[in-house]
């Protein structure tokens, strides 16, 4: 018995026009596979009052850590769609909801958020994002 040993190795076993269903799964692999920028690297939206921007980083970060530990506690392959059963919304739909709201569905129990005060107030009727709810 010989061993084959390929001249030139080869990361997939179809040629890349070969199969449009590899290709699909290839390119959603790779997309996953990007590493995502986090909450914690994105900078605040600029129009924004200075004294706003610190109560809505804390309000962000505290949502984060809550949403982390959910998913979590849930199976790898299905936190999506577990995650949109359990609390009646996916992720993206959540994050365009008012901050009090997601505080309330999320039950993130914080002293600032649970009695706001001064721009914290603001902040509850904003979105996760910065923007103001209609």
């Amino acid at each position: 018995m010989t061993d084959f040993k390929p001249t030139e190795t080869s990361s997939t076993l179809l040629a890349n026009g070969k199969s449009s269903r590899l290709r699909e799964m290839r390119n959603k692999n790779l997309n996953l596979s990007a590493p995502a920028i986090t909450n914690d690297q994105k900078t605040a939206p600029a129009n924004l009052k200075d004294q706003i921007q610190p109560e809505l980083l804390l309000a962000q970060q505290l949502i984060n850590q809550q949403l982390a530990e959910i998913l979590a506690g849930l199976p790898v392959g299905k936190q999506q769609s577990l995650f949109k059963i359990r609390y009646g919304m996916d992720l993206d739909a959540l994050k365009q909801q008012p901050i009090h709201h997601i505080v309330k569905l999320l039950k993130i129990r914080h002293p600032q958020l649970l009695s706001p005060g001064g721009a914290m107030k603001n902040i509850l009727k904003l979105t996760y994002n910065g923007q103001q709810t209609l």
